[in-house]
């Protein structure tokens, strides 16, 4: 059975978007902050338009794994992704902020993580779901959670800095870094150091989306998505 993480310690003991430099809590981050909001009786409005690919946004495919596995089947409507960082196949993604995309390697990984979403009624998400790849194929179930609201309500409360240094997101101090800072007198020194955001990074704020994504139409359906799926 799929757990559901509603606290900030849950997620952070879950693995999802570690280590550095994956991407995946600073997606979470944008995604909470940026492309939902909250209406009456808690309802998840979104604030970009998964239907019209906003932000890399893409139709979840529905199907088996290469060993035939399935996730729990539900109603026929389609679910959608978001996370590929690969703007010439999703040109769209150019508009995710930097915090989300700087980090783009291959090598390390940090474009494993996605973040996937079921349509409910004219202008909500129904369900959030984070999960990464085990390979480039086909996606990890035992790394797949349900992102509860109240732990979307919880990240939304929390600047970017504050939020990944609840989630033990350490960032390791390379060695310009190092060579650029002022000497002191202090001979002890760390190999690893939290991310820090400037709080001045427009990024970081409430400001309005419709200057950094490409739609804000609202339309949508409903769903469960019910198999792992290829990259699409």
């Amino acid at each position: 059975m799929m757990e559901t993480l509603n606290e900030l310690a849950q997620l952070r003991d879950s693995g999802f978007g570690k280590p550095w430099p994956r991407h995946g809590l600073n997606l979470l981050y944008w995604f909470a902050k940026k492309c939902v909001s909250f209406g009456n009786d808690n309802v998840m409005i979104y604030k970009c338009d998964p239907t019209k690919g906003d932000f890399g946004f893409h139709l979840f495919e529905k199907r088996n794994d290469d060993f035939g596995n399935k996730l729990r089947p539900d109603a026929d409507h389609p679910y959608y992704v978001v996370g590929n960082l690969n703007i010439k196949k999703y040109p769209k993604a150019k508009y995710l902020p930097g915090y989300v995309s700087k980090h783009k390697s291959d090598q390390l990984n940090s474009n494993t993580d996605r973040i996937i979403v079921s349509l409910y009624d004219e202008e909500e998400f129904n369900r959030v779901y984070v999960t990464q790849h085990h390979d480039r194929s086909n996606y990890d179930p035992n790394a797949t959670y349900r992102i509860s609201r109240g732990l979307l309500m919880i990240i939304r409360r929390m600047s970017l800095e504050e939020f990944l240094k609840e989630m033990g997101y350490i960032q390791p101090v390379l060695p310009s870094a190092i060579n650029n800072r002022p000497q002191t007198t202090n001979k002890a020194s760390s190999n690893f150091t939290a991310v820090t955001i400037s709080s001045s990074d427009p990024d970081d704020s409430d400001s309005d989306d419709s200057k950094t994504h490409p739609s804000e139409n609202l339309h949508t359906t409903r769903g469960f998505w019910e198999t792992l799926c290829t990259i699409l």
